[in-house]
């Protein structure tokens, strides 16, 4: 019996050839076991009622061999699939399991019995998603991730903890298989709590954004004690599960089990569940996906927006929106989207990024936006109108990713956010940089989560000097930034002799290098100063401000780094996190202006996070 009730199935499966999978398909096919079968048109967009399927007579074997090859690589037997498929779970087993071929997936089927009575039924549903080989046109498509779709899941008796750890073994015979996402229909009454909870997020983000708005909705109807921010900054439907477990509110089921927020005629039986998990069993149905890290020892976090594509700098700028679309297109390119978990960021509240920057400063950037003036404070602060929306939610970016790493639902993170802000005073704009991502996600992880102790590294080739004057008489947050020597590179700051002020003397670490320095110097230094400085501090969280502009082909400093370096450096960072701080970094992007060694040197960092070795970017160009 396994940690999760699970008895029986699952193991590791080795290559098949061809024969024995034949063999297998006609063996299942003479115990009747095996089908052909086509999706009911009557039943589309699962309902909860009706066939999903109609069985007929098997297809031909080399389309059973395409399609079993294509989903499970042969590297399983047809019924080594069912027997894994079918653990008894917490005294329930499966029965009658079918195996049925379709045009373009093959469907499992099955129903869930105690003893011999059947008290439930599951399909289940392994197809890939089929992606356009170019953007806008329908043809020629390529096979894309491979899913397993949860059709449908009931029981007529109560068994409590019987989804939950199915699933779970589920998720590791098909980790194991290759298999990259699970979705589902959260349609059962219950059931859009359970999976919530179980890390299933919505497919559609449009109707997650209506989620939190229903839900911020009730807050304000009920007169709930919540603040509106506090519902903002939920941005997976898991926050939503586990929100306010410290208030509970009234809930009223009806006779077939379902919930609302309000007694009726038949909503009458009364209830009292936390409120998150209230507002869930009360919702629409939504359509949700869980990653499956097929290949990814670490769990990553990416933190992405269009939005951020609103800051429209003058053209000709370094910092310009093209950056972070080169990004996400080797991100598609590489085949990570499957890998990475994609977080939403937000617009944080006013108050927390008065913890960094001075309020009559915010309005001024804010005024200057909206008039559409053409920079701010400097010239090379280009603005335009999304400028301040932009910067605000680059802040909130950092914060959606402290939210994933400290909550559990990732290992770690990388912000792909933009206006930078390592540069960025309490009441300055400098430097491409209006707010101080970084400084607002320290605030924000101390005040939110009670982090005590911040190590925030910068490897930008300009000196963090915004970040070192807002924290350099914190003893408690330690900053460190490795870069080119002032005497030769903007902003003339980061010396040696700088090493915080009052209570936070000795507290910052300036690691200067001279120009022309490659990826040997950078990799002594930061061996030699850094590593020690975090290994002496015992950081509770990490911070990284990674900007990727000390690579050698990057036009605006004389550093010579290559992906390499990067890709040392990020590794070392978990190495020491994870002894430290249970591995918990939050990288934000911050400078890198030419294209192609942007994206490689921020791949290489996004895959040596995610714990990848020797999986060099073939993204890049030139």
């Amino acid at each position: 019996m396994g940690e999760d009730g699970t008895r029986a199935g699952g193991g590791n499966f080795e290559t098949l050839s061809e024969r024995d999978i034949l063999e297998g398909f006609d063996g299942l096919i003479a115990a009747d076991r095996l089908f052909g079968a086509d999706l009911n048109p009557s039943n589309l967009k699962k309902s909860g009622k009706g066939a999903p399927f109609l069985v007929r007579r098997p297809p031909s074997h080399s389309h059973m061999l395409a399609l079993w090859r294509d989903l499970f690589a042969n590297r399983v037997p047809p019924q080594g699939l069912l027997d894994a498929l079918a653990p008894e779970v917490l005294g329930l087993a499966h029965g009658d399991g079918l195996l049925l071929f379709a045009k373009d997936r093959v469907l499992y089927d099955c129903d869930i019995v105690r003893g011999h009575v059947a008290v439930g039924h599951m399909t289940l549903s392994f197809y890939r998603e089929r992606e356009p080989v170019f953007r806008f046109l329908p043809f020629p498509r390529r096979a894309g991730r491979r899913i397993v779709y949860i059709e449908g899941i009931s029981l007529s008796a109560q068994s409590t903890g019987y989804a939950s750890s199915l699933f779970r073994h589920y998720y590791r015979l098909f980790h194991g298989l290759g298999f990259h996402r699970f979705r589902l229909k959260a349609s059962l009454n219950v059931g859009k709590y359970y999976w919530a909870k179980e890390g299933f997020d919505c497919e559609d983000r449009v109707q997650f954004g209506e989620m939190r708005e229903n839900l911020l909705a009730l807050v304000r109807r009920l007169e709930l004690p919540v603040e509106e921010q506090e519902v903002r900054r939920l941005n997976h439907a898991n926050m939503v599960a586990a929100f306010r477990r410290d208030l509970a509110i009234p809930v009223y089921r009806n006779a077939d089990g379902y919930y609302a927020t309000a007694r009726d005629a038949t909503h009458t039986e009364e209830f009292r569940f936390p409120l998150g998990k209230a507002f869930l069993l009360c919702s629409d149905p939504w359509d949700g996906y869980k990653v499956i890290y097929t290949d990814t020892p670490r769990r990553t976090g990416f933190v992405w927006s269009d939005r951020f594509l609103g800051h429209e700098p003058r053209p000709g700028h370094p910092e310009s929106p093209k950056r972070l679309e080169a990004l996400f297109t080797a991100i598609r390119e590489e085949g990570m989207r499957e890998s990475l978990i994609f977080l939403e960021p937000y617009i944080p509240a006013m108050e927390s990024l008065h913890a960094v920057h001075d309020p009559a400063y915010l309005e001024t950037f804010r005024e200057a936006a909206a008039r559409g003036d053409r920079h701010f404070a400097v010239q090379d602060c280009a603005i335009s109108v999304g400028s301040y929306e932009a910067a605000l939610l680059a802040a909130g970016g950092v914060m959606a990713g402290i939210d994933a790493v400290l909550s559990g639902d990732s290992d770690n993170a990388f912000c792909a956010v933009r206006p930078p802000g390592h540069h960025a005073g309490r009441a300055t704009a400098m430097g491409f940089c209006f707010v101080n991502n970084v400084a607002a996600g320290a605030r924000y992880a101390r005040s939110a989560y009670g982090v005590q102790r911040i190590y925030i590294l910068d490897w930008d080739v300009h000196h963090g000097n915004g970040t070192q004057a807002l924290f350099e008489e914190d003893p408690l947050t330690f900053f460190c930034s490795l870069h080119e020597h002032p005497s030769f590179c903007y902003p003339g700051t980061g010396r040696r002799l700088e090493r915080g002020k009052g209570a936070g003397t000795g507290a910052t670490l300036n690691v200067p290098l001279v120009p022309h320095a490659g990826d040997r110097e950078v990799i002594e230094a930061f061996e030699r100063e850094i590593v020690p400085s975090i290994e002496a501090f015992r950081p509770g969280l990490i911070l990284l401000s990674a900007g990727f502009d000390a690579h050698r082909d990057d036009p605006i400093a004389e550093l010579e780094c290559t992906e390499e370096a990067y890709a040392h450096m990020t590794r070392r960072v978990l190495e020491l996190a994870d002894r430290h701080c249970e591995g918990r970094v939050v990288s934000v992007l911050e400078g890198g202006y030419r294209t192609e060694s942007l994206v490689s040197s921020a791949i290489a960092h996004i895959k040596t996070l995610q714990g990848r070795e020797g999986s060099p970017c073939s993204s890049a160009r030139g």
